[in-house]
């Protein structure tokens, strides 16, 4: 089994104080779009989708399916609160959200025998980032954004992905 980072999920944290202003590339989010991150169009899949909620306590908070392995095709789906820099989105990997984490294979849902190791192999392949903020800028590209990541503020070009916003109504769907 290859494990994707979960890395691409967190470019697409991001929280925010109660009335603070939503910058314009994750505004669709407020109207209930979501972001495919690497998406096939022709497919519709994407290698993670992400949503924002503002939760009661004014906490925005990011669900996220991230594809995390091709073959199997394995699914991680988190919520975590993140904050809003700026014109960048931020957010930490928190050993708790994987924690919390729940897991598919192949489209269904990991028993919890496998949810179990699934989230001890996250969170070790994922405790280097723990502590470190992620941020994603997001930079107009064609019919899309890139979403441009740094973590503690240095770029991470390697992490750059075309996003594209879609409604839950698309069929769009995390798969290899």
């Amino acid at each position: 089994m290859r494990l994707l980072s979960l890395t691409t999920a967190m470019m697409a944290l991001s929280s925010a104080a109660v009335g603070a202003s939503i910058p314009p590339p994750i505004a669709p989010a407020f109207d209930g779009q979501l972001q495919c991150y690497a998406p096939d169009v022709a497919r519709k899949t994407c290698q993670s989708l992400a949503a924002y909620r503002q939760g009661r306590d004014g906490v925005i908070y990011n669900p996220a399916t991230v594809l995390i392995s091709q073959t199997p095709a394995i699914a991680m789906t988190t919520v975590t609160p993140v904050t809003i820099k700026g014109e960048q989105v931020c957010g930490y990997v928190r050993p708790e959200d994987i924690d919390a984490g729940q897991f598919t294979i192949n489209g269904v849902a990991a028993t919890p025998d496998q949810t179990k190791a699934l989230r001890r192999t996250m969170t070790t392949a994922e405790m280097g980032l723990f502590g470190h903020e992620i941020c994603t800028a997001y930079v107009a590209a064609g019919d899309g954004w890139t979403a441009k990541a740094s973590i503690d503020g240095a770029a991470q070009a390697a992490m750059d992905q075309k996003v594209i916003w879609v409604s839950p109504s698309a069929g769009f769907e995390v798969k290899p």
